[in-house]
């Protein structure tokens, strides 16, 4: 017999943690998202469309600020949770590093298309 004392989960911290874990993913996604839209228009050529290479910005735009409100949403779980049995646990590390990434994301965006829009 092993000596190892697991504590037993109850149904709503279950739920909370498959809801928190759920969410990091869609934040994630935007994320992603938002790099590969950045990428996309960063690599545009201009004198083709460039009204496409701007449309690329606006979503990417669009992606990021998505991922930054589903970041802020899972900070406000986690302090919600903080006192309450705090089913998160050790995830909770993981919404604000992830946000500060995010903004540092939003920052790129936005020099980029400055540099694109100063430089025709």
């Amino acid at each position: 017999m092993s000596n190892l004392k697991t504590q037993p989960i109850d149904d709503n911290q279950l739920k909370i943690m498959t809801y928190y874990q759920s969410t990091l993913r869609n934040a994630g996604l935007f994320t992603s998202l938002s790099l590969a839209t950045l990428a996309a228009a960063h690599g545009s050529k201009p004198q083709k469309n460039l009204w496409g290479v701007y449309a690329r910005y606006i979503i990417s735009i669009m992606f990021i600020s998505l991922a930054i409100f589903v970041s802020i949403q899972l900070i406000t779980l986690r302090d919600k949770y903080e006192n309450i049995g705090d089913p998160i646990g050790s995830w909770n590390w993981i919404a604000p590093t992830m946000l500060f990434t995010q903004f540092a994301i939003c920052v790129a965006i936005l020099m980029s298309l400055f540099k694109r829009s100063t430089t025709r």
